[in-house]
């Protein structure tokens, strides 16, 4: 009996030892393993991820501050090319100015070079300049169109207190006022662009009113979206033959000088982009 108790119990210590050798053989791998996973988390967490983040939020501070910097370059340039006129308005006025043209831009997506072209031709940056239609300031507002506008596009000024909803009378003082001016015209130039889907037709509508350019493509049968332009890029409609003068005096007086500034200013103002 004692002899098969020890051979039981040496049987036992041998498949004791046997089976953790086993063991220890089928883990390590393993074990191994989760060792690996463990300091390759741990030099992430504390080393890699860290510098990864610094090094990506250093590249977007860059890209700001590039980018900042890009932006008031472009103001800059659009001040000097008001400076290069008798405005009427201070110094400090005109920089409100420049930032304005240039945020309006970016708000409506317009080109501030295209504002700029139109202010040019409008009024030649006379702020003071009133027209024997008696349109008034930097982009030539009417009283009755800047009303209008106001009432629609809830516009409203930081100088001139008044509610957009009941608002019936715009004095002529309010359109001398640049910022007001020229919220309401890249407002107005804005929805003509997307009435018209047609530089050319938007800006003839700006000159003379949308009212002429609507009873011409009514008459001429043509959708103001899809003209085509021909005779060296002027539309030609079939309407009553003062009308087409009236057009082909905006074609080469009006069209054709805003044309040519927005090309000057939109390459002196984004110069750098479009050297990228």
């Amino acid at each position: 009996m004692k002899k098969i108790k020890k051979i039981l119990f040496r049987l036992k210590i041998f498949l004791g030892r046997l089976i953790n050798k086993i063991r220890f053989k089928y883990f390590l791998p393993y074990f191994l393993l989760f060792l690996i996973l463990i300091s390759v988390t741990f030099l992430s967490y504390y080393y890699v991820i860290p510098i990864y983040y610094g090094y990506l939020k250093e590249r977007q501070e860059v890209k700001l501050l590039r980018n900042r910097i890009r932006v008031d370059y472009e103001k800059i340039r659009i001040f000097k090319i008001i400076k290069t006129f008798n405005s009427g308005l201070p110094v400090p006025e005109e920089k409100k100015v420049s930032d304005l043209i240039f945020n309006l831009g970016e708000k409506y997506k317009i080109n501030p070079a295209l504002i700029l072209a139109v202010i040019r031709i409008e009024s030649s940056f006379n702020n003071f300049s009133y027209s024997n239609m008696g349109a008034v300031g930097l982009m030539q507002i009417k009283p009755v169109t800047g009303l209008y506008l106001i009432k629609k596009y809830h516009i409203k000024s930081k100088k001139f207190n008044y509610n957009t909803r009941y608002i019936e009378y715009l004095p002529v003082d309010y359109l001398y006022n640049p910022s007001l001016n020229i919220k309401i015209g890249a407002r107005y130039l804005l929805s003509l662009l997307y009435e018209f889907k047609n530089l050319e037709l938007a800006l003839f509508a700006y000159n003379v009113g949308p009212t002429l350019v609507y009873k011409s493509l009514e008459l001429s049968g043509t959708n103001g979206g899809n003209n085509e332009l021909q005779n060296n890029n002027s539309l030609q409609l079939d309407i009553p033959e003062s009308t087409n003068r009236l057009f082909s005096d905006f074609y080469y007086g009006y069209y054709k000088r805003v044309k040519k500034y927005f090309a000057i200013y939109n390459n002196e103002i984004f110069k750098d982009r479009i050297k990228e």
